[in-house]
């Protein structure tokens, strides 16, 4: 393995890592149950504004270099089934974390797949944009 993946990987492993310790920092507060589920329900807000206000050509040119109709279609989709399923997990707020977060941009990612003409790796890069946003929304809020 080159030193470019190990490297990757163990930064990958770190950012991970920080966003479960952050997270279960927080599960884990003495705030009562109700004060976390209006904290929790409010970020899943925030990730859906954050994904709602995307501009859809500047996404796909940071991800692929270039805005394609097929492209803008698949993001279309995937962005309309994640926010389906940010829907679903704010009725199951307590089982709303990272790792349901990025299983649930996963599983939006493979439904679009299967209408698109775009490689894995491109489709890899839109998961990686939905993902940001979660880092965008839970990072920022912790270093204010």
């Amino acid at each position: 393995m080159d030193e470019k993946k190990k490297a990757s990987r163990f930064g990958l492993g770190m950012l991970i890592g920080t966003i479960v310790g952050g997270l279960t920092a927080f599960f884990l507060s003495p705030k009562s149950g109700e004060e976390n589920r209006e904290v929790v329900l409010k970020k899943i807000q925030e990730l859906k504004k954050q994904i709602e206000k995307m501009e859809i050509d500047k996404k796909l040119k940071e991800a692929w270099g270039e805005a394609t109709d097929d492209g803008r279609k698949t993001l279309l989709k995937v962005k309309k089934q994640l926010l389906k399923k940010l829907d679903t997990l704010s009725e199951r707020w307590q089982e709303f974390d990272y790792k349901s977060y990025v299983k649930s941009v996963e599983e939006a990612v493979e439904e679009a797949k299967s209408e698109t003409k775009e490689t894995s790796d491109k489709l890899m890069k839109l998961k990686d944009l939905f993902v940001k946003d979660w880092k965008k929304i839970f990072e920022e809020k912790k270093s204010k």
